[in-house]
């Protein structure tokens, strides 16, 4: 895991330690992470590494109630006074993924910029929980930052090939030289124009005649 004491100084140093307000590069990751859920709503997501809340106070247009795990009591303390007005909606845990595992299932599981993080064992036992709400009808949003960081222990390229070996193939998603956006639907769900009626599904057999 990086070290605990970085995220102590970034806490340290501004409420906005990464920018995410300030940066055009941070709306904008998060706009397009908005714009590329494959369901007009959620009822109940999970997001991993909330940080200051400026991802959940998106997600919360598209999702009913987001639960929010963050390492650091300054984040959430942070995304408390700027999601004070959902505060019904919003469930905040500070907790550490290198041992946490959730105790209930969710319909989305947001990953934006976290997975990086974390050591190869905690990173396999992560991904394998991942899995499992996967399997259990999670929709998996998982981005990246591509390019290197000293703290990371994972390029955000290689936590996608990990990501893709146990979910298998995104069905969607965005990339440029920054940032890796990737959108793992469950076996079996169908197209965005399909469930809406615009396109011809691909599991009905042929018409009769």
């Amino acid at each position: 895991m990086t070290d605990p004491a970085y995220f102590e100084r970034m806490y340290a140093r501004s409420d906005d330690p990464w920018g995410f307000d300030d940066h055009f590069y941070e709306r904008r990751k998060r706009e397009l992470t908005v714009a590329a859920l494959p369901r007009a709503r959620f009822v109940s997501a999970l997001e991993l590494g909330s940080s200051t809340g400026a991802l959940t106070e998106q997600l919360l247009a598209r999702v009913d109630r987001v639960h929010c795990v963050e390492l650091h009591p300054r984040g959430v303390e942070i995304a408390r006074r700027r999601l004070v007005a959902d505060s019904d909606r919003v469930r905040f845990e500070v907790a550490d993924l290198i041992t946490w595992t959730p105790g209930e299932t969710y319909d989305l599981v947001v990953a934006s910029e976290v997975l990086y993080y974390l050591d190869a064992e905690p990173l396999a036992r992560a991904l394998g929980w991942i899995r499992d709400q996967h399997l259990a009808g999670a929709t998996v949003v998982a981005v990246d930052w591509r390019h290197p960081v000293d703290e990371h222990r994972w390029s955000g390229d290689e936590i996608h090939r990990r990501l893709t070996e146990v979910l298998s193939t995104a069905s969607g998603g965005y990339r440029d030289t920054d940032v890796t956006i990737e959108i793992f639907e469950p076996a079996g769900v169908e197209s965005v124009a399909v469930r809406d009626g615009l396109a011809p599904s691909t599991t009905d057999g042929p018409s009769g005649g």
